[in-house]
């Protein structure tokens, strides 16, 4: 299909074409608005692009799609395929002697490791997970909401486990639990088969097919004016003008981007938002000396294996596994990242002894960035996100993880960038900006 990139002006332009920005541009496409979707890179997809190694389609870091998010994906004609772990895994806890104790979820439950009472409240805990008003708890942070409900230390840390790989987030001392609750509630998750990249293509030949240009290698550098008239300059000098603008970039690069900037009080919310990292250790494997061992977390320490090729097609060599290996890391990114490789090689070494000599191709990521926003108690958790329209710049909205009410993840994006398209589409300038939708 061929692009024009040289019409005189947009209804929108889109800056990133990651998943918010093409998921908006199917929406506001198919309304019959004209859409330029700009990406700095050759190709779209920005975090949840796949790499090919050795035979396989890699993630950037481990990828878990909530089966929530389906619905948006679906009204974009996107229909993942896949499969749902199971839920059997194992949890790594450190002992008195400072050693550690790799102990299957049953035998958490059912094993001597718990004194009754610690098993009694895991059990009441969960029970009540699903009847807890989580709208009272969006203003108390994690922390301090389990330490008024569980007075083992060890239920925490295995409650925290699983918040952990629900939330890509090791910041208890931050988050909602208000958010965290809504999050555990969720539903099941999959693995995609062909990696995420199987949704960035297919999101991309709609996108196409609704009639959205999309324009790579192109970083945009400013986007000054107010809507309906608004204009994006590219570092290559390139001037576009556009009707709208909707930025899927994160809040510091979408600040920056501001010609003028906002002023103090508009730009705080998005200056105090806390981004999520994790380290990452991607492994394309012949195999496992523990092939059974397909999912373990770190209870007393922020630790994630989990075998994708168990239940997802990632490979075109049946004998080649995509396994992959997180550590969560703290907001405050004070760490070694030597030591952070070293942490989870010897993790590696605990649940998969002699697991190198099956390793056909690894990578190490740092610091990848899972989110742009921890979901804080200060802030009132999700709710306290900034909304899609931006306060002070009407025609000027953002997309992605980090905006507005509903969802973590992916599914933030998702709900985010439909709700973009909609006020674009429903011309809502005149909506009190930086306000979500029913706030």
């Amino acid at each position: 299909m061929t692009q024009r990139y040289d019409q005189k002006e947009w209804d929108v332009v889109i800056i990133g074409a990651g998943i918010a920005g093409l998921t908006a541009s199917i929406y506001l496409a198919r309304a019959g608005q004209s859409v330029l979707v700009l990406d700095k890179g050759a190709n779209p997809g920005g975090r949840a692009m796949s790499n090919e190694m050795a035979e396989s389609r890699v993630n950037l870091g481990g990828h878990a799609l909530y089966k929530s998010a389906l619905p948006i994906l679906r009204e974009v004609g996107v229909e993942p395929a896949g499969g749902t772990p199971k839920t059997t895994g194992a949890f790594v806890f450190k002992q008195a002697d400072g050693s550690n104790k790799v102990l299957p979820l049953g035998q958490l439950l059912l094993g001597s490791f718990l004194k009754w009472q610690e098993k009694t409240q895991l059990l009441r805990f969960y029970a009540k997970l699903r009847k807890i008003d989580a709208a009272a708890l969006h203003k108390v942070r994690l922390q301090d909401y389990l330490a008024s409900e569980l007075s083992s230390t060890r239920v925490r840390n295995a409650v925290l486990a699983l918040v952990r790989v629900a939330t890509y987030c090791d910041a208890p001392q931050l988050l909602s639990a208000g958010a965290v609750v809504e999050q555990l509630g969720q539903a099941q998750v999959m693995y995609v088969d062909g990696g995420w990249q199987s949704l960035v293509n297919r999101l991309t030949e709609q996108a196409l097919q609704a009639g959205v240009s999309i324009r790579p290698r192109s970083l945009a550098r400013e986007v000054g004016g107010s809507a309906p008239s608004m204009t994006v300059e590219l570092k290559d000098g390139t001037r576009l003008t556009a009707r709208r603008v909707i930025s899927t970039a994160g809040p510091a690069e979408t600040l920056a981007l501001l010609s003028p900037s906002l002023t103090a009080a508009e730009a705080a919310i998005y200056e105090r938002l806390v981004p999520v990292r994790a380290a990452c250790l991607d492994l394309v494997v012949s195999g496992m000396p523990q092939p059974k061992t397909r999912f373990v977390l770190g209870a007393d320490y922020p630790w994630y294996y989990s075998n994708h090729s168990a239940v997802a097609s990632l490979s075109d060599n049946p004998a080649r596994e995509v396994v992959h290996v997180m550590k969560y890391l703290p907001v405050s990114n004070e760490t070694d990242p030597a030591q952070d490789e070293r942490e989870l090689e010897g993790f590696l070494d605990l649940i998969q002894p002699g697991w190198r000599k099956h390793v056909v191709q690894r990578r190490f990521l740092p610091r990848m960035l899972v989110s742009h926003a921890v979901a804080d108690a200060a802030s009132g958790g999700l709710s306290g996100r900034p909304g899609t329209a931006v306060q002070g710049r009407p025609g000027m909205y953002v997309a992605g993880d980090w905006v507005g009410p509903s969802g973590m993840l992916l599914n933030a994006s998702l709900a985010s960038a439909r709700e973009a398209a909609r006020c674009i589409i429903d011309g809502e300038d005149t909506v009190k900006e930086g306000m979500h939708r029913g706030a």
